[in-house]
This record gives C-alpha cells, structure tokens and sequence, in this order.
C-alpha cells in the first residue's frame, strides 16, 4: 500500500513530490482499517450460528 501511494502520489497536484504520497497515504489508511474491521467482524459472525450456515 505504501509503495502504491508513493508511485501515484506525483498525480496529486499542486503537491510536492514527497509531500504527495504521504497524503495519500493518510486518506487511504483510514479506509483500509475499516475494511479490515468489516473484514474481522464478518469471519467473526461466520464462526458463530449468525451467519454458520455460509460454511459447508
């Protein structure tokens, strides 16, 4: 992810260079921690009888 955000991060304009995937960074890391929140919580319910009857 952060090699990701450092490639693109000349795209954002009006950014320096450097400055640019650091932002970018901090936009997207929120998001990726919620989804793995999201993440967690399904494979929880899945072990439990909410959402058992998914697995085989």
């Amino acid at each position: 992810m952060t090699s990701t955000c450092r490639g693109h991060g000349h795209r954002l304009r009006g950014r320096r260079p450097r400055r640019a995937g650091g932002d970018l960074l901090r936009k997207v890391l929120p998001w990726s921690l919620g989804l793995l929140l999201v993440m967690c919580l399904f494979v929880t319910a899945q072990s439990t009888a909410v959402l058992g009857w998914m697995l085989p």
